[in-house]
């Protein structure tokens, strides 16, 4: 038989002697919806200090008419930083200028700037932040470890974990489906982890 998710990353947690929190929250059926559905959330720091967590998060009724599914790492950070920011790869169409009609914003290194998107207001703090040329190299790094990755700063609502409940983000995310992959998880636990340092 075929494992579940939950499955694959227990026993991920377990070989790696992390801890595992999982939760599955049904939503009520009714006249409309008969068939349940359910909001899953799954979360694993990186070491006993919490310095890391990989979340998986799914939820087919997070916005209306569109269900939300991202997994990935994520650091807490001052919360001076209340920027809600995302950071992709730059693509062809954005290169041809031809859909792209948001105007990136640019942090003011040529290379790094002309690799990227930036969608999203970006404030004093965290313009201070991403204008250092380490962490500016580390994120590219973290953009191209797989594909579709985005860097994401307060988008999403996690203060399902104590440690931001207060606290602003920063993550290294796929908004399109979870990573199930042992190695992908400890790539991208270890990427997260060397921003963290350089922030800190």
């Amino acid at each position: 038989m075929e494992k579940t998710d939950i499955e694959i990353l227990t026993k991920f947690a377990e070989s790696t002697n992390r801890s595992i929190i999982s939760k599955e929250l049904p939503y009520p059926l009714t006249g409309v919806r008969t068939f349940r559905k359910y909001k899953r959330i799954i979360y694993i720091p990186n070491n006993p200090e919490n310095t890391s967590y990989f979340i998986w998060f799914s939820d087919p009724y997070a916005k209306i008419g569109f269900p939300t599914i991202f997994s990935g790492a994520f650091i807490a950070l001052s919360p001076d930083i209340q920027s809600k920011i995302n950071i992709r790869n730059k693509n062809i169409f954005d290169k041809l200028n031809i859909l792209s009609k948001t105007k990136s914003n640019k942090i003011g290194n040529a290379r790094f700037d002309s690799k990227v998107v930036i969608s999203g207001n970006i404030d004093y703090s965290t313009q201070k932040l991403l204008s250092q040329i380490k962490i500016q190299e580390q994120l590219l790094n973290a953009l191209d470890s797989e594909q579709f990755m985005n860097i994401s700063l307060n988008e999403y609502k996690i203060d399902f974990i104590p440690e931001f409940k207060t606290a602003s983000y920063l993550s290294i995310i796929n908004p399109q489906r979870w990573s199930l992959e042992e190695n992908n998880i400890e790539k991208i636990f270890t990427q997260i982890e060397e921003i963290r340092q350089l922030i800190n």
